[in-house]
């Protein structure tokens, strides 16, 4: 990573950036040597070694064929917070973005009931709805929930503007600061991240 104080590398504060975010772009493998990329509603989980996503889709159309054919996947998350005409900080846009790589699983209900659920209910509390418990429908919904593993050494993480807590993740509002042309004083993230390459 060429801007390498900007990576983020914390899991907690990779989950609160994807806890910002909406939308998953996934990239799928496809036949004529191009990548396909079809953004999904997502949720997930993060364990002390994965990052699991959960989307979901129907069970036909060109991404399940794709991902039948060829289960690698690379998924990017970002937001992006623009203010051209109030440059704070030496700045004039904020960013943060995520990327992970990992391998797809359609999964049915009828193979994995307890996974398929959580899948489905992590996709609502992802997107900040209440969830509609499975009891209350009639019949489960015909569909894939998607399940992507990803090993942590295979997600990337950046932000424009530094990150030290969870509470550093928002965007800030820079119409309501005070108009401030002195840069962030990243010396003690640069000193972390170069320790870090090191190792």
């Amino acid at each position: 990573m060429l801007r390498f104080e900007r990576e983020v590398y914390d899991k907690e504060l990779i989950a609160a950036m994807l806890d910002e975010m909406m939308i998953a772009n996934v990239g799928i493998n496809d036949d004529d040597g191009y990548p396909y990329v079809v953004p999904l509603s997502f949720g997930y989980e993060m364990t002390d070694e994965k990052l699991i996503i959960y989307t979901h889709f129907t069970k036909a159309g060109k991404k399940v064929d794709l991902f039948k054919k060829d289960p690698r996947v690379c998924v990017s998350f970002s937001i992006f917070n623009d203010f051209p005409d109030r440059k704070y900080k030496g700045h004039y846009h904020d960013y943060r973005s995520v990327i992970a790589k990992g391998e797809m699983k359609m999964l049915e209900y009828n193979e994995d009931p307890e996974t398929w659920e959580k899948g489905y209910n992590l996709l609502y509390t992802c997107n900040h709805r209440d969830i509609k418990p499975l009891s209350e429908r009639k019949t489960v919904p015909n569909m894939y929930i998607g399940v992507i593993t990803c090993n942590l050494k295979n997600v990337t993480a950046k932000s424009e503007f530094p990150i030290r807590t969870k509470e550093d993740v928002p965007f800030i509002n820079v119409y309501e600061k005070e108009i401030d042309e002195t840069p962030f004083d990243i010396s003690d993230i640069i000193r972390d991240r170069k320790e870090r390459r090191n190792q």
